[in-house]
């Protein structure tokens, strides 16, 4: 008969380990369910069966009885020994998790959060030697060890910690029927602290649900009840996680398919990806129905982040693109470009590599309202940014590979040429008629600098600005442009209105009467409202003006006020095509050679003085090209 227990391998004088993971960590916080949908869907994709065309996931909530199962009775003396082994030592953090544990694990049925894939190729190498390539111990027995192929989603091996982030027990089972070597293989992992085991000795954090006789997965011949509850037919190869404790919420379920059409509608769009979640089913002939239905909520509720109404602007640009451009970047037409235009669009980019997981949605302000998707398809480029992305996958950093100058500069190379492919096509295929100065009606005796005022400088072939480091090189000269200015308000001329009749008819005496008598029978008293306690003291402004410099997201303000002005304030508005105007966040900006961080969208200024001219350089968000406002208030 199999002996299955849990079994927390000895310590050894090795190092203790306490509750502070940090892979675990990396997926916790309020997207913890965005993170599971992304791990998860992203490891499927990866390990698409050669044969299929569609992966399918199903994410599916079940409750099981505690008392069934020797796997969750055996949690209850694991946790009773890591409360008594901490006890003298134990920190706020891990006195809430293991109270936390204890009472659900009091409860007779426990939440579980089944997760199965389907047409992929399962966890290969169950029985693999320790030497030798293996599937499941990647992911079962190994920390930051990933054995992905080539032009796979990960490269790190800690998305698997995305599960245990959503468990109250940090316990996974997993069950595998493996395509490679039809191996089918059971096993509990549990990622807690140091305890006690059964001969008082101090054991490691991470601990197994196995067959402990020989030290192995549960496979085929071993009987378990647990197991048996997810249990695959013949050539039904794939992957199940199953979390135990599962921390669920009444909105679990719409959080994970919103995370699912947010981060995969590409996927499901060119039929790659179906996802399950509880019975409903998202493909490429739900999806667009589904986006709807939570963008409609979005509108009802007034969300002022309104995530899905812009990837349904994604979702329209890919079914039905106004513009499909293709770049090349290291290969032939390796990257395409879906461009769709609308007035009431967000001038939003998804990005994403082949896979079809949004890596990051970024904005791209130009006056045409537009919506863009780009789907990286070569696999020299699709390589190179998976070796730049950090565990979430959420943007691309050549800082990453730090031991490598040369890929390093590759990195930072292609990846610049990707991202001014995609920004000057958006500005190519959008492009509208827009003057390079504006200069509205009275505004320019505000605007007196010119293009040879001395106090701006010169912009030549080898002008840099104060942050860049290397010469620009061969640059054209970028046009300067006026900006508009905003007045607090206008003086104007009375005049007499020789057609009313004066309300005193003496013509008024020489001086102010008493007030009269009050009538105890008259109307309530009205008091005169108190003048506010507060006032705006607007900075009188002599001069002002703002350029484009040559480095990327820098801008130089010359500014000349009329009156010593001990406060300040910047803002900059970029101005669109149909009139609305958007807060440009300025990252830092420099004066008198000092730099000040900032990370707002109003940036302050000190202690002015009257008729000095100031130059100012501001490192703005955006680096593309923009018609601005400039306010000084």
């Amino acid at each position: 008969m199999s002996n299955l227990a849990w079994r927390f391998p000895r310590l050894d004088d090795g190092e203790e380990q306490g509750i502070n993971d940090g892979g675990i960590a990396t997926f916790k916080g309020s997207e913890l369910y965005d993170n599971l949908a992304r791990e998860i869907c992203q490891n499927s994709l990866d390990a698409k069966a050669p044969d299929k065309e569609t992966v399918i996931v199903e994410f599916k909530s079940v409750s099981l009885k505690k008392s069934h199962h020797s796997a969750l009775v055996g949690l209850d003396d694991v946790f009773s020994q890591c409360e008594y082994y901490w006890k003298k030592k134990s920190e706020p953090k891990l006195q809430n998790f293991l109270k936390e544990a204890k009472e659900k694990l009091s409860q007779d049925d426990i939440d579980f959060l089944v997760i199965s894939d389907y047409n992929t190729k399962g966890l290969s190498g169950a029985k693999a030697e320790i030497r030798e390539k293996s599937v499941w111990r990647a992911l079962t027995h190994s920390n930051g060890v990933t054995q992905k192929d080539q032009g796979s989603g990960g490269s790190y091996g800690i998305g698997k910690n995305a599960p245990f982030a959503c468990s109250s027990f940090r316990t996974i089972f997993y069950n595998s029927y493996a395509y490679d070597d039809q191996v089918r293989a059971f096993q509990g992992v549990a990622r807690l602290v140091t305890h006690f085991d059964s001969n008082n000795e101090s054991t490691q954090g991470v601990g197994f649900f196995q067959n402990i006789d020989d030290k192995k997965p549960i496979f085929s011949k071993d009987t378990c009840l647990l197991r048996d509850q997810f249990s695959r037919q013949d050539n039904e190869f794939g992957t199940d996680v199953i979390i135990a404790g599962f921390k669920k919420t009444d909105t679990w379920a719409a959080d994970i398919e919103k995370a699912i059409l947010s981060n995969f509608f590409v996927a499901i769009i060119n039929k790659k990806l179906v996802v399950k979640i509880d019975g409903q089913i998202i493909d490429d002939s739900t999806i667009g129905r589904r986006l709807e239905y939570y963008s409609e909520i979005e509108k009802r509720d007034n969300v002022k982040e309104k995530k899905i109404t812009t990837i349904m602007e994604f979702y329209s640009a890919v079914i039905n693109p106004d513009d499909m451009v293709y770049g090349s970047i290291m290969e032939d037409k390796d990257v395409v470009l879906y461009i769709k235009k609308d007035d009431s669009y967000s001038k939003s980019i998804a990005e994403m590599r082949s896979i079809g997981m949004v890596v990051r949605v970024r904005r791209n302000h130009i006056f045409t309202r537009y919506a863009a998707v780009m789907v990286v398809q070569g696999n020299k480029l699709n390589e190179l940014l998976k070796n730049i992305e950090p565990p979430q996958h959420n943007k691309w950093d050549p800082e990453l590979i730090e031991n490598d100058p040369v890929e390093n500069k590759k990195a930072k190379k292609y990846r610049s040429q990707l991202i001014g492919w995609v920004n000057d096509t958006i500005v190519g295929c959008c492009r509208c008629e827009m003057p390079d100065e504006v200069d509205l009606d009275g505004v320019s005796a505000y605007l007196p600098y010119d293009e040879d005022d001395p106090s701006l400088g010169k912009e030549e072939k080898e002008d840099k600005s104060p942050d860049t480091v290397n010469a620009i090189g061969d640059m054209h000269r970028k046009v300067t442009h006026t900006r508009t200015v905003k007045l607090a308000a206008k003086k104007v001329k009375g005049h007499k209105r020789e057609d009313l009749t004066p309300a005193n008819e003496g013509g008024g005496g020489k001086h102010p009467g008493n007030g009269g008598t009050a009538d105890p029978h008259g109307p309530d008293k009205v008091k005169t409202p108190a003048p506010g306690e507060k006032q705006i003291n607007m900075p009188k402004v002599l001069m002002q003006r703002i350029m484009q410099m040559p480095a990327p997201n820098t801008y130089r303000v010359a500014l000349m006020l009329e009156e010593d002005c001990s406060l300040a304030h910047i803002t900059i508005k970029a101005i669109g095509d149909d009139g609305t105007k958007e807060n440009i966040r300025i990252h830092e900006y420099k004066i008198d050679r000092k730099t000040y961080k900032v990370e707002s969208e109003i940036a302050k200024l000190r202690d002015l003085k009257a008729n000095v001219p100031y130059e100012i350089f501001l490192y703005l968000e955006y680096s593309e090209k923009m018609l601005l406002e400039l306010l000084i208030y």
